[in-house]
């Protein structure tokens, strides 16, 4: 295909740079997800990237999915929607690391927000022709496979956490800090799915709803009638007295059919729902309003909290509108001239015509999927952005490793509560909570009760300490990804600090950096864990008032994935308390098992002594 236009990703590995040009477009955005997506440009993530989009037509657009998340500085309008004009010159940065670059540079941003793993459509509008074609971004740190065998582990994880839940009859409900729960977009992402459906259906409906042709009889002069019929004859019969009038039939329709009545209770349930829904929406953008508030004295209006807080806030002013559309599109139904001639009663056989007219019975199936009362899992809408962002993904894949390590019969921990354990909603439905900041699950093993604990802030002095919060920091670092408090039948005896590192072993503890100022910020953020974190609840019984003599925190751990690439690097557990794990997708986890398990038997051990 000759094209008025190229279209080349330049990324950057070190100091080569390779230029990628994209050279396949169909001109049918259908045919771009029926194509074979082999021969898309690909790119790697984390790395610079950038593109250049050249073009006679200085009318030209180039729309690529996440252009978004660019400073608009960048960047321009067309309609809803953003795009970027031929360059000239330079091309275009769509990502680069500058804060780890150059750390002086005083841009108030941190190299714009990374493309992380997945395919990005690209579309391409010259002279009002279109042109489409797909970016594919790559993980860096482990395998595509590994990277899709994470994602799967989660979902199986949960679902079958979940599934377990109702088998065993246990109480499913949670209380969960997400403004917006899953159960709610449940229903959101049902109405708006099969809106396009149901709204047709409907439409048809008001058109040409079902009616029901039946006979009306009526004394009309005898000069004046049209027709009569048996029943006629009859009437005059038994009313000598009317011989001059008919007792004439006529055809009347009639919409007070069964298969209507139900139409008006459907309707009238959408908008209920839809007004519950609202009242979620409401209370979600006030919040994300006020925590947009409260980062902006901290950031600028390009900062990628402030940006990924904006367009929580677009998504919900976008579903805000939708539901208020369908509910109209409810309304104007309920208010149609024929529907004032249907009774309404409550009515609980269906008519078998409701399942007999397709327009009907795309209604009553919407109405079925919203009252669905079989099993079904469903996860919190904020797992979307695990799944595109691959350190974030290793994250919380690494963190049920952790709850699934515990376990092991090696191990020997049950889970008390916590989190999914805790939920309490039906026994039909469960929405698996998002992991929260502070989301605690309780494990026990004979008279070991551990908390596992998900990126908590620490408190910051003794007074904010309790003993189901018992230690505090005077480091600069607050914040693990992961702690673990153990604590046996009487008292608090010690922590594990953890943090996942998606990385190279290199960017996260060299020995030869240990002195001074040439620590890296990972190795400060693993010592200062190790160092700064004490308590006062430690020993509180068996060792009254002699906590400051002892470590709070028995070990700090840096988590990462394995990579043929990274060097051997001399263990600084003895001499540190740091503890240097691999966690890997797909590489069997006997290993991590291990080192789990000692670092616990370390804090047990030594409080018996």
């Amino acid at each position: 295909m000759d094209l008025p236009f190229s279209v080349i990703f330049y990324q950057k590995r070190g100091s080569n740079t390779i230029a990628n040009e994209v050279k396949t477009f169909v001109k049918n955005e259908l045919d771009l997800y029926t194509k074979p997506i082999d021969d898309a440009v690909v790119v790697t993530e984390n790395l610079y990237l950038s593109v250049d989009f050249q073009c006679n037509d200085r009318e030209a657009r180039f729309h690529m999915d996440g252009l978004d998340t660019l400073p608009m500085k960048y960047l321009e309008e067309y309609g809803e929607e953003v795009y970027l004009a031929p360059t000239e010159g330079a091309s275009q940065i769509l990502f680069d690391n500058v804060t780890n670059r150059n750390k002086n540079l005083d841009t108030h941003m941190d190299g714009y927000y990374p493309f992380i793993p997945g395919y990005y459509r690209i579309k391409i509008v010259v002279n009002n022709v279109f042109y489409y074609s797909w970016l594919k971004v790559l993980p860096k740190q482990i395998s595509e496979s590994q990277w899709t065998s994470m994602r799967d582990d989660i979902e199986n994880t949960l679902h079958g956490l979940a599934q377990d839940l109702v088998h065993s009859h246990a109480s499913v409900g949670f209380r969960s800090d997400v403004p917006l729960p899953l159960h709610v977009l449940r229903k959101v992402y049902i109405i708006q799915k099969n809106y396009g459906k149901w709204s047709q259906a409907l439409q048809s409906i008001q058109q040409k709803p079902r009616i029901r042709i039946q006979k009306h009889y009526a004394l009309i002069q005898q000069g004046k009638a049209k027709a009569s019929d048996v029943k006629s004859v009859r009437y005059r019969a038994r009313h000598p007295e009317s011989k001059d009038y008919v007792y004439q039939p006529s055809h009347v329709r009639s919409y007070d059919l069964g298969e209507n009545q139900w139409l008006i209770k459907i309707l009238r349930f959408i908008t209920k729902e839809i007004n519950e829904l609202l009242d979620y929406i409401d209370i979600h953008k006030r919040n994300t309003k006020q925590e947009i508030e409260k980062r902006s004295r901290y950031f600028t209006e390009e900062h990628e909290q402030i940006r990924l807080k904006k367009k929580v806030l677009d998504q919900l002013n976008i579903y805000e509108k939708s539901m208020k559309r369908i509910r109209s599109t409810c309304s104007s139904s309920l208010h149609a001239e024929w529907m004032q001639e249907v009774s309404i009663k409550e009515t609980r056989s269906i008519p078998y015509t409701l399942q007999l007219d397709y327009r009907y019975r795309q209604i009553y199936h919407l109405y079925r999927m919203l009252k669905n009362d079989t099993v079904s899992v469903s996860f919190d809408s904020k797992y979307d952005y695990f799944w595109k962002r691959t350190d974030l993904l290793y994250e919380i894949w690494g963190f049920i490793q952790i709850i699934k390590g515990l376990q092991e019969a090696s191990i020997g921990f049950c889970i008390q509560s916590g989190w999914i354990y805790n939920t309490r909603e039906s026994l039909q439905s469960i929405c698996v909570p998002f992991l929260d900041a502070g989301t605690t699950i309780i494990f026990k093993r004979d008279d070991i009760t551990l908390h596992l604990i998900y990126d908590e802030h620490l408190a910051v002095n003794r007074e904010e300490t309790d003993r189901d919060h018992p230690s505090f920091t005077n480091g600069l670092h607050t914040r693990p990804d992961v702690r673990i408090d153990i604590f046996n039948q009487v008292e608090f005896i010690g922590s594990i600090m953890m943090d996942f590192k998606y990385r190279p072993i290199w960017n996260i503890w060299d020995n030869r950096k240990i002195a001074g100022r040439n620590q890296n910020d990972t190795m400060r953020q693993l010592l200062s864990y190790r160092n700064n974190v004490t308590s006062p609840y430690l020993f509180e019984h068996s060792s009254p008032g002699s906590w400051n003599s002892y470590r709070s925190v028995n070990e700090s751990w840096a988590i990462y994935p394995s990579n043929i690439r990274n060097p051997n690097v001399k263990d600084p557990l003895e001499d540190y308390g740091i503890r240097l794990v691999e966690l890997t997708p797909e590489i069997n986890q006997a290993s991590f098992h291990k080192h789990l398990l000692e670092a616990i038997q370390n804090i047990i051990d030594r409080a018996r002594h």
